[in-house]
């Protein structure tokens, strides 16, 4: 059994709210997810969730564990994002929307130096005296 994977899959039933929409979350089949939940259970030797035909509630013991695997899915991720340098410098396209005079007097001369300290390629600045829309 991947501990990994059914500790995912936890976290995604109750997330979610239930087997079906963490199925379709995790893109596999709902049998797949109830039959991973129900072996991590036989393997820590106690329920972690109580099913009825409308909902699931968590156990004591599935509170515990739940935390616990929020905490350790998310050191991992952590992990995983540190090797592979997503922390060390900033990634994407800077995309920068000022008023033109605004732009002009204060955005420009201190992107320059920005830029030199993180190493950006690419960037726009849009200056335009239009309201933007989000």
């Amino acid at each position: 059994m991947d501990r990994l994977e059914a500790m995912t899959i936890l976290v995604a039933v109750v997330d979610k709210g239930g087997f079906t929409a963490a199925a379709r979350a995790l893109g596999l089949p709902l049998p797949t997810v109830s039959r991973k939940l129900a072996e991590l259970e036989s393997h820590l030797g106690t329920r972690l969730l109580n099913r009825s035909t409308r909902r699931i509630a968590l156990t004591d013991a599935g509170h515990d564990y739940l935390s616990a695997c929020k905490r350790i899915l998310e050191e991992i991720g952590d992990a995983e994002r540190k090797v592979a340098g997503e922390y060390v410098a900033p990634k994407g396209q800077l995309v920068i929307s000022a008023p033109i005079v605004f732009g002009r007097l204060h955005v420009v001369p201190v992107i320059g130096e920005f830029l030199v300290l993180l190493c950006h390629k690419f960037w726009r600045c849009l200056r335009d005296d239009r309201r933007m829309q989000h």
